[in-house]
């Protein structure tokens, strides 16, 4: 019997409008090759044999400028139709590379998005639509039922205070003004995150990488949340700390018996962690499935490259698959398959026809073409393509 669902998204979208300076800035990022790319092909007119762009994606490109050049912003598609539901209990990973609207997805859960985010969809929380409710509303949900693990915990840690009064100040403003229940929750949340006097009685900028990620642990869950949102909570560390780190983590939630959505780029460690995996892609999720099913047979083919670019140490001959190509600008709005200018086997219909989210085979995908590829294994789809 299907479990009763905490957090369900349907239909959610978040488009960014940046400003010329914003995106003098984004010159910096990984993706600005690509896009100088597709600007040299508009403002020079390239033919297409030259840089192999479908026309319909040229139109959409020049759409946007267009745009640019009458309103004075650029629209950037962060997430494109986002639906997933998350049951009680359950552990849940969003993977995917940089840029796939992983942050993005976090903050609309917790409603703190930046001004120039326009947001449209439902969110809802234990049956209860956020995207409605009034700040002081969602202000309320953040201090008692939702705890949040962000990507840079030195940046949200107040450095003033020390690290044993925020984490019994999160207990207390959770506890309905009871000192006792406050205590009791504080004394468990150290005792579970293995936090000493030393810890304690710091301040964050004394601690280590991962003793200031074990205080942001007993942070978010000092206030015993309903749902837990972890964005990022291994970055930067390295993969032996990270492992000790997901242990106790796990523990936490586990002990706490709490609901946790993690969004990570670390998907080898998320195969000991969660029992539910979404892979994201351009903002859009283009497989999700449990964990087990996704790693001994992912169905599309991003997930393939995924998969197939993960070492087995126990195999060392194994071949390692690479995803050649760089995502699509996301000035252009998601009207095709955001992977159909990486994937081999994409055809007209992946360029003029966005794919929705459907079952298929106990998943849920999005791809025209999953009959065609589901059962064939990572190596075997993608070395003919690769030149492995």
């Amino acid at each position: 019997m299907k479990g009763m669902s905490i957090l369900k998204i349907s239909n959610l979208d978040v488009i960014y409008r940046v400003t010329r300076y914003v995106v003098a800035h984004l010159q910096e990022q990984e993706f600005v090759a690509e896009l100088n790319k597709y600007l040299r092909l508009i403002q020079n007119d390239i033919k297409k044999e030259t840089i192999e762009i479908p026309r319909p994606l040229i139109d959409k490109i020049r759409g946007s400028l267009e745009l640019y050049r009458k309103a004075g912003y650029f629209n950037l598609y962060a997430l494109n139709n986002i639906n997933l539901e998350l049951e009680k209990g359950k552990i849940m990973a969003c993977v995917g590379e940089s840029g796939c609207g992983k942050s993005t997805l976090a903050l609309s859960i917790l409603k703190i998005l930046p001004g120039n985010a326009v947001a449209k969809g439902k969110i809802e929380l234990d049956g209860k639509n956020i995207m409605g409710i009034s700040e002081e509303e969602m202000r309320l949900l953040r201090a008692t039922k939702i705890g949040y693990i962000g990507q840079g915990s030195y940046t949200y840690l107040n450095p003033l205070f020390t690290n044993a009064f925020q984490i019994i100040e999160s207990a207390v403003v959770s506890s309905k003004e009871s000192i006792e229940e406050a205590y009791n929750k504080f004394m468990r949340t150290i005792k579970e995150a293995q936090l000493d006097t030393r810890i304690l009685l710091s301040f964050p900028m004394r601690l280590s990488g991962g003793e200031i990620r074990r205080v942001a642990f007993a942070l978010a869950l000092a206030k015993n949340p309903e749902l837990l949102i972890c964005d990022e909570p291994f970055r930067n560390i390295d993969i032996f700390m990270a492992k000790q780190l997901a242990y106790v983590l796990k523990k936490m939630i586990e002990k706490f018996k709490t609901t946790a959505i993690i969004f990570t780029h670390n998907l080898s460690l998320m195969a000991e962690m969660a029992e539910k995996i979404a892979v994201m892609y351009h903002g859009t999720i283009m497989e999700m499935g449990d964990t087990i099913g996704i790693f001994k047979r992912p169905y599309h083919p991003y997930t393939k490259g995924l998969i197939g670019a993960l070492p087995d140490p126990r195999k060392p001959k194994k071949k390692i698959i690479y995803i050649p190509g760089e995502p699509i600008p996301k000035i252009v709005e998601p009207q095709f398959c955001p992977f159909f200018n990486r994937c081999p086997i994409a055809d007209e219909e992946c360029m003029q026809k966005k794919p929705v989210q459907r079952g298929f085979e106990g998943r849920i995908v999005a791809c025209h073409k999953i009959e065609e590829v589901w059962d064939i294994d990572p190596v075997g789809f993608w070395e003919k393509h690769i030149g492995i």
